[in-house]
């Protein structure tokens, strides 16, 4: 995993998220302040709730060092003086390295829990993951030029006021407002809206091969179903758009890259599996997509977010 500790963070403040009864509040990287404003102290997750009358403070420390070999002794020290410091019922630490012989006999002796989360081989999780990757493709819809029909009623002085908004745009304004939702729509939004309405025209455009130009005269007859522009002196009426515009298919092919086991070190009890798939990019954003196995319920959860930066 990620050496600066967030995907591992992410991954057990999920698990336990889902794994608690509702009303308990789940933070990660809390800070805590001192009287005069100074950070004292960050916790990694920090989980709060009531059990009966009883108010439950947990706190889960997570370690991913794996150039700095077992987790120390010394780290256990530590989260037993936070324990002490900050009021928590119970203290957990995660490591993605195991713990050393004292660390772990320590930790016995001092109450604090031990957990890990250790990569696996793919062909470990084969009884509820067969996939190995991923093949995901990308249409894009690329406008190369628009001409605009507006309402034959339009005056001349909406229409010099159309001109003037124009002068003052660019590619990436929403000028185009749709009567039936209220949205504000570009040209280009506009454009795959009317590709994805006619719903087959990326069928014979080749995936990774050159783009597929297209003319699309779209009539937007229905008064109460069309987009307006909105100018200094009102709204002016769309009826018909000529679109000139490019489509192409992107396919890629997205890789398996952890497999991992998040395990009670002392009991050897298996808590969840996940298996995340190497980040891509959806619209210019990057997301990942991960599935997280809970060994108690069965439960699989499929989760497309984010990475965590």
């Amino acid at each position: 995993m990620k050496s600066d500790g967030k995907q591992l963070e992410a991954l057990i403040a999920f698990v336990e998220k889902t794994l608690l009864p509702k009303g308990f509040q789940v933070k990660t990287n809390a800070c805590v302040f001192n009287d005069e404003g100074k950070q004292i102290a960050e916790f990694d997750i920090e989980i709060r709730g009531k059990v009966g009358s009883t108010n439950i403070a947990w706190l889960i420390e997570c370690r991913d060092r794996l150039s700095q070999g077992t987790a120390p002794a010394s780290w256990i020290e530590q989260l037993v003086g936070r324990r002490s410091r900050f009021g928590f019922n119970k203290v957990t630490a995660v490591s993605t390295t195991g713990f050393s012989d004292g660390a772990a006999e320590f930790a016995r002796t001092a109450g604090i829990e031990i957990r890990e989360v250790k990569e696996l081989s793919p062909d470990e999780f084969s009884s509820w993951l067969q996939l190995r990757e991923l093949s995901f493709s990308n249409r894009m819809a690329m406008l190369d030029h628009a001409s605009i029909e507006i309402d034959s009623t339009t005056d001349d002085a909406r229409q010099k006021a159309l001109m003037d908004k124009f002068g003052e745009i660019n590619g990436e304004s929403r000028i185009l407002r749709s009567l039936k939702t209220g949205k504000l729509s570009t040209l280009s939004m506009a454009f795959l809206g009317a590709v994805l309405h006619v719903g087959n025209l990326f069928d014979d455009v080749n995936p990774n091969g050159k783009g597929k130009k297209i003319e699309l005269n779209v009539n937007y007859s229905n008064k109460d179903d069309r987009f307006v522009i909105d100018t200094s002196l009102g709204e002016v009426h769309i009826i018909r758009v000529k679109f000139i515009g490019t489509l192409s298919v992107i396919e890629r092919l997205v890789s398996l890259n952890v497999t991992a086991e998040y395990r009670n070190v002392e009991s050897g009890e298996v808590i969840s599996q996940v298996a995340a798939f190497e980040p891509f990019e959806i619209e210019g954003s990057k997301v990942s997509l991960e599935m997280h196995k809970l060994i108690e319920t069965g439960e699989t959860y499929i989760m497309l977010q984010k990475p965590k930066e």
